[in-house]
């Protein structure tokens, strides 16, 4: 209580030093920053989480060998993405980013540790079509459907991972092939920047490709393909075009040697208004990307499993307050008894400006009969 206290008092006095200038600011733009122009030839932009952390250690579903969940207090930078983008011409295009983040194991934990998250060619091919538009392919190191999209909506993935993420399903990133657009128009650009731009498409948008499956830090360890695909609609594009309904499926194997089944189906709701967000979603099916969720006496065997998590965040206005939180359940379902996690997750944010925000979050996860607690002060910079 302590902690949060003198937590709550820096952000309000970081609302008297800037909240008098914040007041003239505008919702923040919902589309994609658009980084720096350097000299006319590349576009440069990064995405940094920084934060205090006083509870138990955050792991990432990319880790190969993900740490205990040991207490930690201390300064951590949680992630950092350095992204360089060219545009070839008005068909072809090209992006790199790195994931930076820091090393955990070994003689050489504390360094920071660099590694690819995207590496691919984007071409927008000229398809004369009012049935398909804003059509897009990314080959090399690509976006998996799912999650690029989930976080254009729940804007919080600098606090932890998204839920079908925490549970270690699959990942954001990886080697393959994406094709992407939307069918139908467009949807009004008004709206795209100043509400959300998650959904491009005026009725629906569609993503899906076919990929290695062991994600962007995993090798491949067979011969087996992973198809993913998600379709989403706004079924009241004009007198609601805040609802947003999806559905996503992955279809394949999980990436080890015995190749268990990985089928995961997964249905969501969104509302994306100008100051209330809100999403639920429901998944089920059988295994992970990684080919863990197994057998103890058969590797080539998947587990089965299912979850759910709802999330909400809401704007104070135009100013630079804003309240959310997020509550998760994932089930495990083995012989004798489920593995069940529920995580609740409250937090209060402060936009100094369009760049840089600050989350003051509070976490706790419920396993196996035992409750960890986190608290946060969250600092994201984008440029």
């Amino acid at each position: 209580m302590k902690k949060l206290t003198i937590s709550l008092l820096f952000l309000l006095s970081l609302h008297l030093l800037f909240g008098q200038k914040q007041d003239t600011i505008q919702l923040e733009t919902k589309e994609e920053p658009q980084g720096i122009n350097i000299g006319n030839f590349v576009t440069m932009s990064g995405h940094w989480f920084i934060a205090y952390r006083d509870g138990y250690s955050q792991t990432h579903t990319d880790e190969a060998h993900p740490g205990l969940d040991e207490h930690e207090s201390a300064l951590v930078l949680k992630r950092s993405y350095f992204t360089l983008k060219k545009d070839i011409d008005d068909i072809f295009s090209v992006r790199y980013t790195q994931d930076i983040t820091i090393d955990t194991e070994g003689d050489d934990a504390g360094n920071v540790e660099t590694r690819m998250k995207y590496l691919y060619l984007k071409v927008k091919p000229r398809i004369k079509s009012k049935m398909l538009t804003g059509t897009w392919l990314e080959v090399g190191m690509v976006h998996r459907p799912w999650l690029d999209y989930e976080q254009k909506i729940n804007t919080y993935r600098v606090q932890d991972n998204m839920a079908i993420e925490r549970n270690k399903l699959f990942n954001s990133a990886d080697f393959g092939v994406t094709i992407g657009g939307n069918i139908g128009p467009k949807m009004d650009k008004s709206f795209l920047r100043e509400v959300n731009g998650a959904m491009k498409g005026k009725y629906f948008s569609y993503s899906l490709g076919v990929y290695n499956g062991g994600g962007y830090s995993g090798a491949e360890k067979n011969t087996s393909k992973v198809f993913a695909t998600r379709l989403s609609a706004r079924p009241f594009p004009n007198k609601i075009p805040e609802l947003q309904l999806s559905t996503y499926f992955n279809l394949g194997k999980g990436n080890t040697e015995h190749e268990p089944d990985f089928n995961q189906l997964m249905g969501f709701v969104a509302w994306t208004g100008r100051n209330l967000t809100l999403t639920a979603q429901y998944h089920t099916g059988e295994g992970d990307f990684k080919g863990k969720y197994v057998m103890p006496d058969d590797k080539g065997k998947s587990l089965k499993n299912h979850g759910y998590s709802f999330f909400g965040e809401y704007k104070f206005g135009t100013s630079p307050w804003a309240i959310w939180g997020r509550h998760d359940y994932f089930s495990l379902e083995r012989e004798l008894k489920d593995d069940v996690t529920r995580r609740y997750i409250a937090g209060l944010s402060y936009r100094i400006n369009k760049n840089i925000r600050l989350i003051l979050n509070t976490e706790q996860t419920e396993k196996a009969g035992e409750d960890d607690d986190v608290y946060e002060l969250n600092l994201e910079i984008v440029f």
